[in-house]
């Protein structure tokens, strides 16, 4: 049980082929993408997920690499200054103990730490059968190849996902928020501050990146009908539709939107699967249990997950058995991640709950918000500390 087929290029499956590696195994990495995807927004990493890092000699380089935002100001719909927020309740991350780095920067120190390994670029799996030898698995343009075990690791809409356990709607929990992020010119002059407008079921975050020349726009917003639209210009519309009454710098912004060579728009949802392996196929991160951005854990969960997969496929010689361990030592912690963001979803969701909230935070006094910021913070910390990491060794291998 050597040759093991990875599908996605993103966070879980760059750390799972690390650990793969040096537990004696040979992954291969195929990604839809042309190249490793090097755009994208600003994660967090904290708990457990850092403690792996560490393991892997990452963390200096990502201390380096982090984004270096050290405080955040909320403006109202014209621009001017309603409060400001410390680093310790910024994203309910704790100073000097959490960082926050670009997703496509983790991924590209990532990569480097896993060396030469076999990737291959602008492709996907059309089908995979089981075999007793092996798994059997076709690509749209390379070669048919057999493997040992197929992880994927392809995110919230994984391919894999659904060529074996079926369809996503079996498993998706949508909650009715949308998401998009994309780069802009940063006239703002955004560094080490970021900014935050709130509205009814509306948020827009602006910030920049000491190592990038332009800045990033994260929108998040609630619709009162389900949207599935796949294609960009349908998807900006939306957008454009949500916000068309915005004001201050935001029209400026949305106007570049149309242009912006890394435009990402998806729902906010979450995966619940009452097994994650089948055969000889396992899913990790995402595609088997996606927290949604509103948890603040995903890349965390994604870290965590692929380590102990690894770890507990290094300690076994019984594939079906690691699947079980990985399984039956992660769930807690992915639940408790994963109710993470229940409270956030209702907040937006628009619901008469998510109105009467929106009333009286403008008019709770700033101490009694901050009591709420730093509960917040405790329960986040706690969750993203939930597991307890084993040493593996790989003494089967």
């Amino acid at each position: 049980m050597k040759k093991v087929l990875i599908s996605g290029a993103g966070v879980a499956g760059l750390t799972l082929a690390y650990w793969l590696k040096k537990f004696g195994f040979v992954p291969t990495i195929v990604e839809k993408h042309p190249s490793l995807r090097t755009g994208g927004y600003k994660v967090d990493l904290r708990g457990v997920a850092l403690e792996i890092l560490k393991r892997m000699d990452l963390h200096p380089a990502i201390v380096e690499a982090r984004t270096k935002i050290k405080y955040a100001v909320c403006v109202d719909s014209k621009g001017n200054q309603v409060s400001e927020m410390t680093p310790d309740l910024l994203g309910t991350r704790l100073e000097g103990v959490d960082l926050e780095i670009m997703r496509g920067t983790l991924c590209v120190l990532m990569k480097e730490a896993v060396g030469d390994s076999e990737y291959i670029f602008g492709d996907t799996i059309t089908s995979i059968a089981d075999k007793s030898d092996g798994i059997f698995v076709e690509f749209e343009n390379h070669p048919a190849r057999t493997f040992d075990l197929v992880i994927g690791a392809d995110g919230l809409h994984s391919t894999v996902r659904k060529l074996v356990f079926g369809d996503e709607g079996q498993f998706s929990q949508e909650f009715g928020v949308y998401i998009s992020v994309f780069s802009f010119q940063n006239f703002i002059n955004l560094s080490d501050c970021e900014i935050e407008q709130h509205s009814l079921r509306k948020f827009v975050n602006l910030y920049g990146d000491c190592n990038d020349v332009n800045a990033k726009a994260a929108l998040a917003f609630s619709l009162p009908q389900p949207f599935s639209f796949r294609d960009p210009q349908e998807q900006q519309n939306c957008i454009l539709e949500a916000f068309k009454d915005a004001t201050w710098e935001l029209p400026r912004i949305l106007a570049e939107m149309k242009n912006s060579s890394d435009f990402f728009f998806d729902s906010m949802a979450q995966i619940h699967m009452p097994r994650w392996s089948q055969g000889r196929v396992a899913l990790v991160g995402d595609a088997a249990y996606s927290a949604s951005p509103m948890s603040g854990q995903g890349t965390s969960m994604a870290i965590a997950g692929a380590y102990m997969l690894a770890g507990e496929l290094a300690e076994t010689r019984d594939y079906l058995e690691a699947f079980t361990r990985y399984e039956t030592e992660l769930r807690p912690f992915v639940k408790k991640n994963q109710d993470l963001a229940l409270m956030s979803a209702r907040i937006m969701s628009g619901s008469l709950y998510s109105i009467v909230l929106h009333r009286l935070v403008a008019l709770l006094p700033r101490r009694i918000i901050r009591y709420f910021q730093e509960k917040a913070l405790v329960e986040t910390t706690a969750a993203a500390n939930a597991l307890t990491l084993k040493d593996y060794h790989g003494k089967n291998r």
